[in-house]
């Protein structure tokens, strides 16, 4: 019974991390105030509930600054990982399975990255080796993570075309492609 027993305890030792996902190593209080907060806000009448998508920016391959806002009009796909998660590591060719079948349809994939900055030619170097195609940001200081209270990871944020967060998961699941999918398609067929 005993040898059941602890059976049982590792079992869950090890599926729960896979499927809750990792917490971040940041040790600063998660908050949703700051500059670039704009939750609390909507700006789409037909769902109210929304909040507004927390605003950041990033700087291109070729030196131009973009913000999110400046993605208004499509869908985005927000994957908040690092390299150290194991269960970010399984989602990573789903991600990519979902950024080729999306990429022409309206739909920007952002990975956002929180490995610390002394690890950045090892993610991309990872990057490389998983081949990894959609953008990927850095965000090193955790900066962008507590603005969207992304406390584990991974944890994705869907973005509707005006900007507002239509749904929010955490963790690794099998059938992420399908389950994806499904959000994205009705959050294109929104006006």
């Amino acid at each position: 019974m005993k040898k059941k027993i602890l059976i049982l305890v590792v079992i869950l030792l090890i599926a729960v991390p896979i499927f809750a996902g990792c917490g971040t190593p940041k040790s600063s209080p998660q908050t949703n105030s700051g500059s670039t907060s704009n939750s609390g806000n909507t700006t789409n009448n037909t769902h109210p509930d929304r909040q507004k998508a927390p605003d950041f920016s990033w700087q291109t391959s070729n030196g131009k600054v973009m913000h999110l806002s400046d993605l208004q009009g499509k869908v985005v796909l927000l994957d908040f990982w690092a390299t150290w998660c194991g269960p970010c590591r399984m989602t990573i060719p789903h991600v990519e399975a979902l950024y080729k079948k999306y990429k022409d349809k309206g739909v920007v994939v952002i990975g956002i990255n929180l490995d610390n900055a002394a690890n950045r030619n090892a993610v991309r170097q990872f990057i490389k080796e998983k081949g990894i195609t959609y953008l990927v940001i850095s965000d090193a200081s955790g900066t962008v993570a507590n603005e969207y209270g992304a406390t584990s990871i991974p944890r994705f944020f869907f973005i509707d075309k005006h900007g507002n967060i239509a749904k929010m998961i955490v963790g690794y699941d099998p059938n992420m492609e399908e389950t994806f999918s499904k959000e994205i398609d009705s959050l294109l067929s929104e006006n």
